[in-house]
């Protein structure tokens, strides 16, 4: 499974499997309970920065890509993630099932496979496999009310005071 440490102070982004470290070289703080980011990709052949949204609640990671001289072909990928905050240090688990929302607003959940391979494997245990479940469930609401328009909706979403 990818597991990803991000260092609040350090403002670093390392990622456990490959090994490599990224600078968090934007945007890195708390709203709430969520957490922004934003980076700059490094030699990427297609992506050359990316603002994302780290939703624990809701066991999202929600990023939004810019490509080199305009916009990704996807409008935002989500990723089923638990996030595991430890104040300094935020620990997120890719739970491998993913949401893919292209520009025009059609979208579709991926890796599917893998996450059942992974389920079968024993690679999550019973609340990773919740925990990507209602990730997933929330996902498809949050995207069906968007209306084509993820960011933005994400962004009022998260403009209205929690109950």
């Amino acid at each position: 499974m990818k597991r990803i440490i991000i260092d609040m102070n350090a403002r670093t982004e390392h990622h456990m499997l490959s090994g490599s470290t990224f600078q968090i070289d934007r945007r890195l703080e708390r709203r709430g309970v969520n957490i922004h980011l934003d980076r700059t990709y490094t030699h990427h052949p297609s992506i050359s920065s990316i603002r994302s949204i780290l939703m624990p609640r809701h066991h999202l990671w929600v990023m939004f890509w810019e490509g080199h001289g305009g916009p990704h072909p996807f409008q935002s990928y989500i990723h089923m993630a638990r996030v595991l905050d430890g104040g300094d240090v935020i620990t997120v688990e890719d739970l491998y099932l993913d949401v893919i929302i292209r520009q025009d607003g059609r979208w579709q959940v991926v890796d599917i496979d893998e996450f059942r391979v992974a389920v079968g494997a024993g690679e999550l245990s019973p609340d990773q496999v919740q925990a990507s479940l209602l990730g997933l469930e929330y996902a498809c609401k949050l995207v069906d009310g968007a209306r084509g328009h993820i960011e933005r909706h994400l962004k009022e979403t998260l403009l209205k005071p929690e109950s």
